[in-house]
């Protein structure tokens, strides 16, 4: 017997709880204003990496406030800020909306196996110059986002698919996928790894670097990942349309820099007062 037929009452709370999230969800899904970061992609395919010292994101975190997270998303706006303005483009505050994955494990959840994640829609603040302020915004836009249901949204749907029908999901699945997509310019996913060394064979695992791939109308793509105190992004980018991805990896290098010569003044400030 299907899960929607031995647990029909399961099946409607998930489908309620998936119509409040997009309801909350719906602001977002207004089209992204237009710029050079969406558009076709090819088959080809720019990658590059970038690292960084996970004690300054921490020491820009604990000095500035906000998560790791939110440390690494200002950086990155910095960086598609500086991508614009070398392309001519003036960054506006909802031209680079990301996918952001967000863990929706419950408390007590922590040793439970298998994937519980879900994703919200962000707006990088590429239109602040000022790097402490941008990594407020960020702060502030994360956490009025959290606090929604716009992450369970997505967690709902994946929970509802328990309860329903195949073929019904995945015609939905695939009218989703088959959809024009303006909405999401890029996806940012942050992932913490181990910080003790890994070994395979005797082997010293030196280091992690993070891949995500692209699709659709998504020109960049950028992966997260933390191991042994080093902080590493792998910026992905459509070959034709990026020929100038360098300039997004020293944009993010600066971002971080600017943060952390704010927090040091900061911690100096601190210090002597």
């Amino acid at each position: 017997m299907s899960g929607a037929a031995s647990h029909p009452g399961g099946a409607i709370r998930q489908a309620a709880d998936a119509v409040r999230g997009f309801v909350e969800l719906a602001p977002a899904a207004w089209p992204a204003t237009e710029s050079s970061l969406s558009g076709p992609i090819g088959r080809e395919r720019r990658f590059t990496w970038i690292r960084a010292s996970l004690d300054d994101v921490k020491l820009i975190k604990r000095e500035l406030g906000g998560t790791v997270n939110d440390v690494v998303l200002a950086a990155i706006s910095g960086g598609f800020r500086a991508l614009l303005l070398a392309r001519g483009e003036q960054p506006g505050a909802h031209m680079v909306r990301s996918l952001v994955p967000v863990s929706v494990r419950a408390p007590g959840e922590e040793n439970v196996y298998g994937n519980q994640v879900s994703a919200i829609l962000a707006d990088l603040p590429v239109h602040i110059a000022d790097p402490a302020e941008r990594l407020a915004a960020v702060q502030t836009g994360l956490q009025a986002l959290k606090a929604g249901k716009e992450a369970m949204a997505g967690e709902a749907l994946v929970r509802l698919g328990r309860y329903s029908l195949y073929s019904l999901t995945s015609g939905w699945v695939r009218l989703a996928f088959g959809l024009p997509q303006r909405e999401i310019i890029t996806v940012t996913t942050n992932v913490p790894g181990p910080q003790q060394p890994l070994y395979g064979m005797g082997r010293r695992l030196v280091e992690i670097i993070p891949y995500v791939p692209i699709a659709t109308t998504l020109r960049t793509g950028i992966a997260i990942f933390s191991y042994c105190g080093t902080v590493t992004f792998g910026i992905t980018g459509d070959f034709a349309a990026n020929p100038d991805l360098d300039v997004l990896v020293r944009g993010i290098e600066s971002g971080l820099s600017e943060l952390l010569a704010v927090a040091k003044r900061h911690q100096r400030a601190s210090v002597t007062s």
